[in-house]
């Protein structure tokens, strides 16, 4: 079966998502959303590097809400947009245009989200008979999939770390990087992340999904947070990171059961190759890794190493390979648990 497909989105990864649509034998673009006034009327194949594909870009909504697709692939930016992206995606689903999406994540843990971001999306859901899936944070596969995925092995399980370690030099978002996280801002600096209660709100659904799997309750939560720097400046993707300022920034996100962490958010991210060496670090040769550590009989660790580059397009993929089981669910609003595995179906033919 053939899914029409409207996307939304041409930034880096948005860009990665447009290739996945069309190189995916099941998926049919038909509608290219753009915000920039100067890609309208572009072909879709130029604007990711492809052959043209005869669907033009275009900057109104009811236009492609027109097309009655099948699914919205929706790679839009919702830094201070959060509500206008989710209105954008709501708008498809009431019309039943299922939708997949790597940028709402207010809808990253469906039992629990905030009313004002959940409400409007299960009574377009309900309205639509649609479906709409989230892929979650740091790409949510990597973290919250492949975690739930490992313990498949386990025995008894005392804890479980879903850990990000790495570069993150090539990295572009100047507001995330900087205000979010921390880089360039003095050591003594608790950046966004943690005054802004940012960690829970963005890690917090990967621990919820691992304790349900566990079926344990989290009883409170515990926070962990150090940056570190290197003696020279250092040119990132959004710019110089002075010497003496962070340039290394190490979080845990605890989830506590029993007075003690059964699930633990943790990163350790660097913009200088060399800062940091008390902190993990990627054991493979590439530049960033996801790694789970299963603590408990049997302990062990998996580890998804990889460039930036391919991790740009491995968040996107697994919203794009998503699409079909997303269009076969039924109505509602899912979570990883709730749909079938899937993969990827553009397998090498010769």
């Amino acid at each position: 079966m053939t899914y029409r497909v409207v996307h939304c989105g041409t930034g880096r990864i948005g860009v990665a998502g447009l290739k996945g649509v069309l190189n995916h034998p099941d998926l049919e673009l038909v509608g290219q959303y753009v915000w920039s006034p100067g890609k309208v009327g572009v072909d879709a194949g130029a604007l990711c590097g492809m052959p043209d594909t005869g669907v033009r870009a275009t900057n109104d909504w009811d236009e492609l809400f027109a097309l009655n697709a099948d699914c919205l692939s929706y790679f839009g930016d919702t830094v201070g947009r959060e509500m206008q992206s989710v209105q954008d995606v709501c708008r498809f689903l009431e019309r039943g245009t299922n939708a997949v999406t790597i940028s709402v994540l207010p809808w990253a843990y469906p039992p629990q989200m905030p009313p004002e971001f959940g409400k409007p999306a299960l009574e377009a859901c309900e309205k639509g008979n649609s479906t709409a899936f989230f892929t979650g944070i740091d790409p949510g596969w990597a973290t919250t999939d492949l975690a739930i995925a490992a313990l498949a092995c386990a025995d008894r399980v005392d804890c479980v770390r879903v850990q990000e370690v790495g570069w993150w030099g090539s990295y572009t978002a100047e507001l995330a990087s900087r205000e979010y996280f921390g880089f360039g801002k003095p050591l003594d600096n608790e950046p966004l992340l943690i005054t802004g209660g940012f960690l829970k709100h963005a890690w917090g659904p990967t621990l919820m999904h691992i304790a349900d799997v566990l079926d344990v309750e989290i009883e409170d939560w515990n926070v962990v947070f150090e940056s570190g720097s290197v003696d020279h400046d250092v040119e990132t993707g959004f710019g110089i990171v002075e010497a003496g300022t962070a340039s290394v920034v190490y979080f845990q996100l605890q989830a506590l059961s029993g007075g003690r962490p059964i699930a633990i958010a943790e990163h350790s991210d660097r913009v200088a190759r060399d800062a940091g060496p008390q902190f993990p670090a990627p054991n493979g040769p590439g530049d960033l890794s996801y790694r789970i550590v299963v603590e408990g009989s049997p302990s062990y660790t998996l580890e998804l190493n990889f460039d930036g580059e391919d991790g740009r397009l491995m968040t996107a993929q697994t919203a794009i390979n998503a699409i079909p089981a997303v269009c076969a669910a039924t109505p509602g609003l899912k979570g990883p648990l709730d749909l079938p595995r899937y993969y990827t179906r553009n397998a090498r033919r010769a």
